[in-house]
């Protein structure tokens, strides 16, 4: 299913310009240098290739060239027209054997010098009579290959719009003559089911973050245990060499093209990359989108990019009537998602998920509804901008670990899965924010919106978004009188000594409180009969009926359990954050009904 839609993916690229996507036998390449001759083959100079992204900075130029990606390995295997120093120039490399450049220059040499005739251009030639007086001496003269390092270059002749193997007829003989691997079998194709040359090797992926900078490959096999009826390598998983070239091309299109920013996320240790089977809004901000959840609409710098974001978190807003303005006919487009790791010199798929465009947007409004809860800052304060309405996945990921560590590994997979299909999100999710909670006593917005939405999806909880005076579990009870006892003992403290409280009973007791309630909440009620004893009769008698409230539909006979299990624990986070938000907030404005930021 992945390659058969990676496959069908390549044949609208190759129509679209911008995603500059190779045909058969070609390949895009990063340029770095150019080696510019005159007409006789004499060397003119070596020039900077490289171009200036929008922020100023050098970045090598995208051409497409003939054959494949460099194949790494100790082997010699020079490419035409283009390749990198050692080839083209006979540099010596610092950590190779004496002889390591000058074999494989004179093996590049060789393969050109050997076309010469059979080709018959003569820009063609000239590259041949640059490379017979060449000498690897020379390299000291032109600073700008020390600049440029193991980047690729190409030849150029002066005043010559294009490079050389951009030629015509080059470029034509070419296409003509394409190397085929001699030990590749026929047979039938899993992608077209037609029957021709199979690829002994698959294409290497490039793009992936952890994977080797020369690519890997998502279909390969390295060890008989893995191999079936007497196939070996990728004859096991038979693809033909055109297929096999056009779902590669495709997915390094995504992953490593022009339009890459577009079509690709990272979470976690995870590489996700995304495409619809023809243009669509989606498309196009789903990777902002997820980068950043509606923050996205603040960062845009482009117009055109602002109003497809707010078409797109309109749709999730108001649902299917909205998913038309994201495309003209939302229940047949498709979207892709595919996940994809590093594992040595393969990659792993930690997941694929295809559905239509209305299937998304229905599980992403889903998500929303499910972890919206009235959030900690909703105005800016200071330089703290607003929590978003629409929290990012990583936003999710963060409050996992510590600070500079990274998430567990399958979680951000596992997550992305659960949001996009719409299916019970990971326990793993839940616990480990619950264990940054009880580590770091303290609860957020995005750590009580995770809480919330994994309690209301895989546990059916009926959890409102924001203070719920009527849920009468006993846990969201307790999480509620904890936020209050706090709230009374800060205020005490303040009528007291006129400052706040450098550390409260959260600082010692909230852990403790959350998972064993019976051990501290008496002592907790001792110490607030304390500090409510310095507040003034009015503010005390508010305190004392709020409590009173509180406590009413606990049971008098056994108030505080022993324990709480996980969901409990859930819980009564809950029933802190919504009480501790709510005493933090005006009573006019309390009083007025909460505006939704998804609809029901």
């Amino acid at each position: 299913m992945i390659l058969q839609s990676l496959h069908k993916l390549y044949d609208r690229l190759a129509r679209e310009p911008e995603y500059e996507v190779a045909q058969p036998g070609f390949s895009p390449q990063k340029i770095s240098f150019k080696i510019v001759l005159h007409p006789d083959g004499k060397l003119l100079d070596i020039q900077d290739a490289r171009v200036k992204d929008a922020k100023g900075k050098l970045l090598p130029a995208r051409m497409t060239v003939p054959g494949e990606a460099k194949p790494p390995g100790a082997g010699v295997n020079p490419c035409l027209l283009w390749d990198n120093q050692t080839y083209l120039l006979g540099r010596q490399p610092e950590d190779k054997g004496e002889g390591f450049g000058k074999e494989r220059f004179e093996a590049f040499k060789k393969r050109h010098l050997g076309l010469e005739s059979e080709i018959g251009h003569p820009a063609f030639s000239a590259v041949c009579r640059f490379l017979e007086i060449w000498s690897p001496d020379r390299l000291p003269e032109f600073p700008i290959l020390d600049e440029v390092g193991a980047g690729f270059g190409v030849f150029w002749l002066a005043d010559e719009p294009r490079p050389v193997h951009e030629t015509g007829a080059i470029r034509n003989w070419w296409l003509k003559n394409l190397p085929t691997d001699p030990k590749t079998d026929e047979g039938q194709c899993l992608l077209t089911g037609e029957i021709g040359k199979l690829a002994r090797l698959h294409p290497k992926i490039k793009g992936i973050g952890g994977a080797q900078s020369a690519g890997a490959s998502i279909v390969s096999f390295n060890d008989t245990a893995y191999e079936s009826y007497g196939k070996s390598q990728s004859y096991n998983a038979p693809v033909s060499e055109t297929a096999a070239f056009q779902y590669g091309a495709a997915l390094n299109a995504l992953l490593n093209g022009p339009m890459s920013d577009r079509h690709r996320i990272r979470i976690g240790d995870t590489t996700c990359v995304f495409w619809t089977d023809r243009k669509t809004i989606v498309e196009s901000i789903f990777a902002a989108f997820s980068n950043a959840g509606d923050r996205a609409l603040d960062d845009a710098q482009d117009e055109g990019v602002r109003k497809k974001l707010e078409i797109f978190l309109n749709a999730l807003r108001q649902g299917r009537e909205a998913a038309v303005d994201l495309d003209p006919d939302p229940d047949s487009t498709r979207f892709y998602l595919l996940g994809l790791a590093p594992n040595a010199a393969r990659l792993s798929v930690r997941f694929f998920y295809e559905s239509s465009v209305t299937e998304l947007i229905a599980n992403l409004r889903k998500h929303l509804q499910d972890l919206e809860i009235i959030r900690e800052f909703e105005v800016p304060v200071g330089k703290r901008r607003p929590d978003s309405v629409f929290p990012a996945n990583w936003q999710f990921l963060r409050e996992t670990t510590r600070s500079g560590d990274d998430p567990p590994p399958l979680l951000g997979g596992a997550l992305m899965r659960a949001i996009l299909g719409g299916t019970p999100y990971p326990e793993s999710l839940y616990t480990t924010v619950l264990r940054r909670v009880h580590m770091e006593r303290s609860i957020n917005y995005i750590r009580a919106a995770a809480i919330k939405a994994v309690l209301v999806r895989n546990h059916q909880q009926p959890i409102t978004t924001m203070l719920d005076p009527n849920n009468e579990n006993t846990a969201y009870l307790l999480g509620r009188l904890f936020a209050v006892l706090e709230k009374i003992q800060e205020e005490g403290h303040r009528e007291q000594s006129g400052r706040t409280p450098e550390k409260t009973i959260r600082d010692t007791y909230f852990s403790a409180a959350c998972a064993t309630p019976l051990s501290v909440f008496p002592r907790l009620q001792q110490l607030s009969t304390h500090h409510r004893r310095h507040l003034n009769p009015g503010r005390k008698t508010q305190f004392d009926k709020l409590i009173a409230d509180i406590q009413w539909p606990i049971s008098p006979d056994a108030p505080f359990p022993k324990s709480h299990n996980l969901t409990e624990q859930g819980l009564f986070l809950l029933g802190y954050y919504h009480q501790r938000k709510d005493l933090f907030t005006k009573k006019a404005a309390a009083t007025e009904p909460e505006q939704a930021a998804v609809s029901s």
